[in-house]
């Protein structure tokens, strides 16, 4: 006899396969697609996948009064997968929701830019040539300097907050670094970056399989053809970052003994720290939000099973829909700004800084959003202080402001390959 399975030793592997397409009446055979080798170990805190069927039965009316047993149809794979925000961890999980592809890092010298002044009290950037919106800068974008003559200048992560001047050449950043006259030798680094892209021929579907394996008692569920749905962010005071991804899926097959588990040598789960919104920043329109107590942003794309006549039960498709971003942030009442910004249907830019630790350069995540609009404005008392929460939506940026790119949302990592 066998003992219970152990929740804390559980290990999660998630995998693409090498086509996103699904068969409408079969499934690939797992050994060849997605194959038992490679994957991820994703970190989390818990989860909830389990195979759901629709269930059907006649209702007659039968002389023994008796319910006629049912019969099972339909199979699909609902859940979430709940964990805490690392960079460089949720990379395939945030692309198939974004249904984007993480840029290649950027790197730029004075070859590009001539050179580069710091003003700790403006907090900006001046390049000496060039133009850095040309050359790939982006708002919302996490960079760090190199080679720069005031050592404390060299590899902290700021995040982009907004260009200005003669071919954008002042940019706006976050944190300020120390002033520093005009450097002629320097080099800038930028971290990956993901959008929704705002055409039909730029968007990308992704497949998944995830196995679940609990290693005490060799068993492990194989979670079939998953589509991500969709993601939960929630920063809060004196917590960590956390971030729950949603999935739906076509089936799931049990293993034991030899057969579990099925990923043979997956890559090992990531390292990096877990933010905290203690070190966070919140932006609106460039300038710092008062003081912030939360925010959670939410992204949903509606994920639903085409459900057809199929002797196993599979669905023919998992089908995506519309990318619906929304969320809510709460500020202490400082100022009317956010106030006068519900009353006025003002649309304004939001930016989340998420480094794991105050180290310079510790690895980071960005989250811009470059159009909102605030939708409600609830006053509340928190800790004897008058405070207000806005619920907001998001929208695809169509302005021409510089370096803002044409997306609703866009996601920085520093650690993204």
């Amino acid at each position: 006899m066998t003992g219970l399975a152990e929740s804390v030793s559980e290990r999660l592997v998630l995998k693409l396969y090498a086509t996103d397409v699904i068969d409408p009446t079969t499934e690939p055979l797992p050994a060849t697609d997605p194959g038992t080798a490679g994957g991820q170990v994703l970190r989390h805190v818990s989860h909830n996948l389990s195979l759901a069927k629709d269930n059907y039965r006649p209702n007659e009316k039968r002389q023994d009064a008796q319910q006629v047993m049912g019969k099972h149809g339909s199979r699909t794979v609902p859940g979430t997968i709940n964990g805490f925000l690392s960079p460089g961890t949720h990379a395939i999980p945030f692309q198939a929701v974004m249904r984007g592809v993480w840029s290649a890092p950027l790197a730029l010298d004075e070859t590009d830019l001539t050179s580069v002044a710091f003003d700790s009290i403006a907090k900006t950037a001046t390049f000496g040539g060039g133009d850095p919106v040309a050359l790939g800068l982006r708002v919302g974008m996490i960079i760090s300097f190199g080679g720069l003559e005031t050592p404390a200048n060299n590899g902290q992560h700021v995040v982009i907050l907004g260009f200005s001047g003669a071919n954008n050449r002042t940019m706006a950043i976050y944190p300020a670094l120390a002033t520093e006259v005009a450097d002629t030798a320097f080099t800038l680094t930028s971290s990956a970056t993901l959008t929704n892209p705002p055409t039909a021929a730029d968007r990308v579907n992704y497949k998944a399989a995830i196995e679940v394996h609990n290693p005490d008692i060799d068993l492990s569920r194989f979670y079939t053809e998953l589509r991500f749905s969709g993601f939960d962010l929630s920063v809060g005071v004196n917590a960590n970052v956390g971030l729950n991804f949603n999935v739906l899926g076509r089936n799931r097959k049990t293993l034991t003994g030899a057969a579990a588990p099925f990923f043979t040598a997956p890559a090992a789960e990531t390292t990096t720290d877990i933010p905290t919104s203690m070190q966070g920043l919140l932006v609106a329109n460039g300038e710092v939000i008062g003081v912030a107590t939360g925010l959670n942003l939410k992204v949903d794309l509606g994920a639903e099973a085409a459900k057809g006549i199929n002797p196993q039960g599979l669905v023919a498709g998992i089908l995506l829909g519309e990318f619906v971003c929304s969320g809510d942030f709460t500020v202490f009442l400082s100022d009317g700004v956010m106030l006068n910004a519900y009353d006025n249907e003002d649309e304004l830019s939001l930016l989340a800084f998420l480094p794991s630790s105050n180290a310079p350069g510790a690895p980071a995540n960005a989250f811009f959003l470059p159009r909102i609009k605030i939708n409600s404005n609830n006053e509340s008392d928190v800790n004897k202080a008058k405070a207000i929460q806005c619920q907001f939506e998001a929208a695809r940026y169509v302005g021409s402001a510089p370096g803002v790119s044409s997306t609703t949302l866009m996601i920085s990592d520093t650690e993204a390959a």
